[in-house]
């Protein structure tokens, strides 16, 4: 299976795997009318893509303004149609220990990584069910898979949007409407680059782009989650009991 999509709108890709995931569609397009549209808060980046790569759209927008969002969506809509598909890949990451617990630095992570998709999903939902059909791949993460030392800003806003996923993909059953969540481990970004530790299986957003691309056009699973091995890895965690699951957190802080 090979799936077409004419009109596809990634929103998060003014950097990292967003911006890659728009340069492998636009390097390898599924359909010969097909449209990319990419969105953002940094009107410069997206503007300096969009030189980059002829034929795709910028549209800034900042998810936190729903009113905003609809409004992109609008002319989106109006321009090319609804969206076939829809990559949300917006958010931001700050590693958080428990000596700088910052309710502010939560309130700010929950404001863009949650409900910045929820704002999407609102518009997107309401009009792909009416016209039933569609794709939204939400971008989670593998942190969202249990509880992570330095995490505790992001790593909650992962799992509410996994947890939000799997809710709304059974109650989207017989629509038309497929909603999807994907979850990387850790790719080189300059969110990424914040970390003092050692990441395991550390990706290149080209290398996660390239599974990312391969699984939207090539199956219609719930989840899409890589590298292999290290989902296994935390995979594997969701099933320890606390006692040896928080020995094992213990051990990793220490080294």
């Amino acid at each position: 299976m090979t799936k077409s999509f004419k009109t596809i709108w990634i929103v998060g890709a003014s950097a990292g795997i967003g911006a890659a995931l728009a340069r492998k569609f636009h390097d390898e397009p599924t359909s010969d009318d097909q449209n990319i549209i990419i969105s953002a808060r940094n009107s410069d980046k997206l503007r300096d893509l969009a030189t980059e790569m002829p034929g795709i759209t910028p549209v800034s927008i900042d998810v936190t303004d729903l009113n905003a969002v609809k409004t992109a969506l609008n002319t989106i809509e109006q321009q090319f149609g609804l969206p076939d598909l829809v990559v949300l890949a917006a958010g931001i990451y700050s590693p958080m220990k428990v000596s700088g617990f910052s309710a502010e630095t939560i309130r700010s992570h929950i404001d863009t990584n949650y409900m910045g998709i929820v704002n999407c999903l609102e518009p997107l939902l309401a009009r792909m069910r009416v016209r039933k059909s569609g794709e939204i791949a939400v971008v989670a993460s593998v942190a969202g898979y249990r509880g992570l030392p330095n995490a505790a800003a992001y790593g909650p806003t992962k799992a509410a949007l996994i947890n939000l996923c799997e809710t709304l993909h059974t109650e989207l059953t017989g629509t038309g409407v497929l909603l999807r969540v994907i979850n990387p481990g850790f790719v080189k970004t300059r969110l990424t680059d914040k970390n003092d530790f050692e990441m395991p299986y550390l990706l290149t957003p080209e290398q996660a782009a390239n599974f990312m691309y391969r699984d939207l056009c090539k199956s219609n699973d719930f989840e899409i989650a890589f590298p292999p091995p290290f989902v296994r890895q935390l995979k594997l965690t969701r099933i320890l009991p606390y006692g040896l699951f928080f020995k094992l957190m213990r051990k990793l802080v220490k080294t």
